[in-house]
């Protein structure tokens, strides 16, 4: 039996007590002026606060508000009394008796981790997952992509014949089944889809100076194709979809939505790890067919001039962003490894047949 004070939330003036400890409640007794006892039983699962203020000066909080509170002097008691249970009740305990502040922050808590779900850790799983998707699925997937935009767009079929046949020349090193379309439009751009579809718009093959340069943006391309950039990047925007349809169980929720926005898909940007990956595929692509490596160093001061302050930025270079440190990249894979080239009349001949009519669309 322990003496302590008790505030029954209404007023200041403390009660003076007796208290019992059991295993699972305390039972508190008051005795009033009129010689009669006044007796109460609190559950130790059910106590709202627990304080331990000092090693002999115990505070406890019980009921709704205006909650009770219990103050008992005694280091005896602070070494009987057990606190209120821990873990995972604990916490629904302080959620039910914590009033509409505890669970204010809760919910609070509770959506600031479902955001970070949503905008974060859902799309960094998306993309992990694409290690499971099997290469004929990702090849059916970009086929469908392929064929859904370039409904709207006016492909050159003579420029895409000769760039298909620039394509076959040079060895890859990958089982995709590649492809290029040259797209009549005056937007210097260029993308990959999953799959192995390369396209390229006219207004930046025209402004290419060589052909190495033309060899340069293939080997990068493709190497966005066989580091599966491209399929991580859709699935990592199109992860909310993901998960509807997870809920739901409607898969083909998700491919229409990625058809439906297929003409935006060129738009999708990479990050500086995936464009540094398909950099040094790009670079050991060019190597092993001896072609001048040099030639991705041209590609990039080539897109850059088309950067400076108050000219019209290449659409490419918003999604492929163009670094310093990418050029230097480069010009130290080329200094450290001494890539031996030699020169492709033949290669040099398709690419001239290309860029020797450059017609204002």
């Amino acid at each position: 039996m322990f003496e302590g004070q008790l505030f029954d939330g209404k007023s200041s003036v403390a009660k003076k007590v007796t208290v019992l400890v059991y295993a699972e409640r305390l039972v508190i007794h008051h005795q009033k002026v009129d010689g009669t006892t006044e007796t109460q039983s609190w559950e130790t699962n059910k106590l709202k606060e627990y304080r331990k203020l000092a090693k002999d000066f115990i505070q406890i909080q019980y009921g709704d508000f205006p909650s009770q509170t219990l103050d008992v002097k005694s280091e005896s008691f602070a070494e009987k009394f057990k606190p209120p249970v821990s873990g995972f009740q604990k916490l629904i305990h302080q959620i039910v008796h914590g009033g509409i502040t505890t669970i204010l922050a809760i919910s609070l808590v509770v959506f600031a981790l479902l955001g970070f779900a949503y905008f974060y850790a859902l799309p960094w799983l998306a993309e992990k997952s694409v290690v499971f998707v099997p290469k004929e699925y990702e090849v059916k997937m970009g086929e469908s992509i392929y064929q859904s935009y370039i409904k709207s767009e006016e492909v050159d079929t003579a420029k895409t014949e000769l760039a298909n046949n620039f394509l076959k020349q040079i060895d890859f090193q990958t089982d995709y089944p590649l492809h290029v379309t040259i797209v009549k439009s005056n937007v210097k751009n260029a993308f990959a889809l999953p799959g192995g579809h390369v396209v390229i718009y006219t207004e930046l093959l025209d402004n290419m100076k060589s052909y190495e340069e033309l060899a340069a943006l293939l080997g990068h391309e493709v190497g966005h194709v066989k580091q599966r950039h491209t399929t991580k990047n859709i699935f990592r925007s199109f992860s909310g979809y993901f998960l509807i349809s997870i809920f739901l169980g409607d898969f083909s929720g998700v491919s229409a939505t990625v058809l439906d926005n297929a003409n935006q898909l060129h738009q999708l940007s990479y990050s500086r790890e995936l464009e540094s990956e398909a950099d040094e595929t790009g670079f050991q692509t060019l190597k092993y067919n001896n072609i001048n490596a040099k030639g991705m160093i041209s590609l990039f001061e080539n897109l850059q001039k088309g950067n400076e302050a108050g000219s019209i930025v290449p659409e490419f270079l918003s999604t492929h962003p163009v670094t310093e440190n990418r050029m230097i990249f480069i010009k130290e894979m080329i200094k450290k490894e001494k890539p031996s080239h030699i020169q492709h009349h033949f290669l040099e001949g398709l690419f001239k047949q290309m860029t020797i009519e450059k017609a204002d669309y």
